[in-house]
C-alpha cells in the first residue's frame, strides 16, 4: 500500500493527514505555533518555526507509512508575505492575513482610487490583509528593508522552496496576493509598477496539480522519504476548503468556521461586486472562487466561554446552557467584532458590542446571543454574494465551531436553507490529497472529488425559529450600521490609552 500526505498550513497550527492510495484517512498530526504580536496590529509568524513543524509532521506520517509516500500536497493559509534577500535567505517573518498595520495605507489607497483599481484588476477586497497593501506599507514605512528584499513570497512558497530549492506559486494562492490579474492570470504589470517590483521578484506561476520537483536529498533522508516521493504544489485553503466539501458551482455554498470563518462558492466567470464586499479569486480560466472571509468565528466563542463562564466550564457547558433559552435571546443582540472584521463590513477598527441588554437577561441568553451573533455575521458575509449570483440550494459546513447539532440547526434557521454536515472535517487536506491524485493520474476530473466526500446529516430550517430570526436580523444590521460611525473613535481612544487594558 502507498500513501499521500495532505498538509494544511494554518494560521495557528499546521496539520498533516496521511491518506492511503484509496483516499481513506489513516492518521493525522497537528503542531501549533504562536503568533508574534509585539505591537498593535502586528500578526506575524516565524517561518522557521513553521518549517520545523512541517518536518516533524512529515517525518511522523512517513514513519506510519513505512516511507511509502507517493506525494506530499499542500493547503495553506492565504495572504501571507515573506521577504527574501538575493540568496533567498529570510529578511522578514511571515506577515499573516491577520496583520492590520497597513490600515492607513489602505485608507490612502481608497482616497486616491488605487484601491478600487486593485479590486477591479485582481478581485482582492480593500483590506490590510492583502499582501499588495502590506508591500505598499513596507515601501512607505521601511524603505531600506523593502529595497533590500530581492524576492517576495508566501509561507507555502517558502516551505516548498526549502524542500525543493524551487519557488513556485499556484494560481488560487497568487490570487490572494492582490497582484494577479483576473483576466490574464499573470502578475499585473500596472500594480507591480505601483510597487516598483518586477515579475522576477515574485514566484513563478502554475496550476495546483503541478509536480514541482524531486525533494532535495538532505530532506529526503531526514524525513524518511523514498526516492519516488514528489511534491505537488497544492493551493490555498480557501479554494481547497470549498472543493473539499464538493462545492463545485454556485448551487451550493461552503461554510467553514474554525478560529475564523468564510462563506464561499465557485462560479464560471469573474464576478466583481460594485461595493467591493466580497473577493473573486481565479482558480483557472473557467473557475473563480468568490466569498466573504470573517475574522470572528470560533475565536469569539472561546473568548465568551472564558469570559462569561467559570474557568472549569467547558465548550459543551456553554452550548448546553445556550440551548435552554429560545431563539432570539430575548432581543439581546451581539456584534462579534472583537478582532475588527473583514466580510461583511470590511472595517479593521470594528468593535464588539451587546445591544438590548436588560436586567432580565441572564447567562443563558448572553451565551446564546454570542452564538447567534457569530452566525448572523456569517449570514451577512453571504448577502453580497447572493445579491450577485442568487441563493444556493444548500450550505455545506465544516470546522470546529459547527460540530454541534445545536449550531448546525441554528445555521439552517438563520440562513433558512438546508445545512449539510460532512463526516470528514478535514476538507483542506482531503482536497490537497485529491490534487495529488490528479497530478499522479489516479483521478482525471475535478468532479470526481465527490467520491471522497461523505455526508453526515442534513439539517432543515425550523419555521418557528426562522420567523424569529427574520424579525431580529434586520435590527442586527440596523444597529451594526449605526454603531459603525463610532468604531474609529473607540479604536483611537484605545490606542491612546493602552494602559487601561492592564489588570
Amino acid at each position: 500500500m502507498n500513501y499521500i500526505i495532505g498538509m494544511d498550513v494554518g494560521t495557528t497550527a499546521t496539520k498533516g493527514v496521511l491518506y492511503d492510495e484509496n483516499g481513506s484517512q489513516i492518521f493525522e498530526m497537528c503542531i501549533p505555533y504562536p503568533l508574534i504580536q509585539d505591537e498593535i496590529g502586528q500578526a506575524e509568524e516565524d517561518p522557521e518555526v513553521i518549517f520545523d513543524a512541517v518536518q516533524q509532521i512529515i517525518y511522523k506520517l512517513s514513519q506510519k507509512a513505512n516511507g511509502k509516500i507517493l506525494a506530499i500536497s499542500w493547503s495553506s493559509q492565504m495572504h501571507s508575505l515573506i521577504g527574501l534577500d538575493e540568496n533567498k535567505k529570510l529578511l522578514t517573518n511571515s506577515i499573516t492575513w491577520a496583520d492590520n498595520r497597513a490600515e492607513e495605507t489602505v485608507a490612502k489607497a481608497k482616497a486616491t482610487g488605487l484601491a478600487q483599481i486593485i479590486y477591479l484588476h485582481t478581485g482582492i477586497p480593500i483590506h490590510p490583509m492583502a499582501p499588495v497593501y502590506k508591500l505598499l506599507w513596507l515601501k512607505e514605512n521601511n524603505h531600506q528593508l523593502y529595497k533590500k528584499a530581492k524576492y517576495w513570497i508566501g509561507i507555502k512558497d517558502y516551505l516548498i522552496y526549502r524542500l525543493t530549492g524551487e519557488v513556485w506559486e499556484d494560481i488560487p494562492m497568487a490570487a490572494g496576493s492582490g497582484m494577479l490579474n483576473l483576466k490574464t492570470l499573470t502578475w499585473d504589470k500596472e500594480i507591480l509598477a505601483q510597487l516598483d517590483l518586477d515579475t522576477e521578484q515574485l514566484p513563478k506561476l502554475t496550476n495546483p496539480t503541478q509536480i514541482i520537483s524531486w525533494i532535495n536529498d538532505e530532506y529526503r533522508q531526514k524525513l524518511n522519504l523514498n526516492s519516488n516521493t514528489v511534491i505537488v504544489l497544492g493551493a490555498s485553503d480557501g479554494y481547497l476548503s470549498t472543493i473539499g466539501v464538493a462545492v463545485l458551482n454556485k448551487n451550493n455554498f461552503a461554510l467553514n468556521v474554525g478560529t475564523s470563518g468564510a462563506v464561499r462558492t465557485l462560479v464560471n466567470k469573474p464576478v466583481i461586486d460594485k461595493k467591493t464586499r466580497f473577493f473573486c479569486y481565479p482558480a483557472n480560466n473557467n473557475s473563480y472562487l468568490i466569498g466573504g472571509p470573517v475574522n470572528n468565528g470560533g475565536i469569539i466563542f472561546e473568548w465568551a466561554r472564558k469570559t462569561i463562564f467559570n474557568a472549569d466550564e467547558t465548550a459543551e457547558d456553554f452550548l448546553n446552557i445556550a440551548q435552554t433559552v429560545p431563539a432570539g435571546s430575548g432581543g439581546l443582540i451581539f456584534h462579534p467584532y472583537l478582532g475588527g472584521e473583514r466580510a461583511p463590513i470590511w472595517n479593521a477598527d470594528a468593535k464588539g458590542s451587546f445591544v438590548g441588554l436588560t436586567r432580565n437577561h441572564t447567562k443563558p441568553q448572553i451565551a446564546r446571543s454570542v452564538i447567534e451573533g457569530i452566525v448572523f455575521n456569517l449570514l451577512g458575509a453571504s448577502h453580497a454574494i447572493t445579491e450577485n449570483i442568487g441563493k444556493p440550494q444548500t450550505i455545506r459546513v465544516t470546522g470546529g465551531f459547527v460540530k454541534s447539532n445545536f449550531v448546525r440547526q441554528m445555521l439552517a434557521n438563520v440562513f433558512n436553507l438546508p445545512v449539510t454536515a460532512l463526516k470528514n472535517n478535514q476538507s483542506g487536506t482531503l482536497a490537497a490529497m485529491f490534487l495529488a491524485r490528479l497530478a499522479l493520474g489516479m483521478n482525471h476530473e475535478l468532479n470526481e472529488i465527490g467520491n471522497f466526500v461523505k455526508e453526515d446529516k442534513v439539517y432543515f430550517p425550523n419555521d418557528k425559529d426562522v420567523k424569529i430570526y427574520q424579525e431580529l436580523i434586520p435590527i442586527y444590521h440596523e444597529v451594526e450600521k449605526e454603531i459603525s460611525h463610532s468604531y474609529q473613535k473607540i479604536a483611537a481612544f484605545q490606542t491612546r490609552h493602552p494602559d487601561l487594558f492592564t489588570n
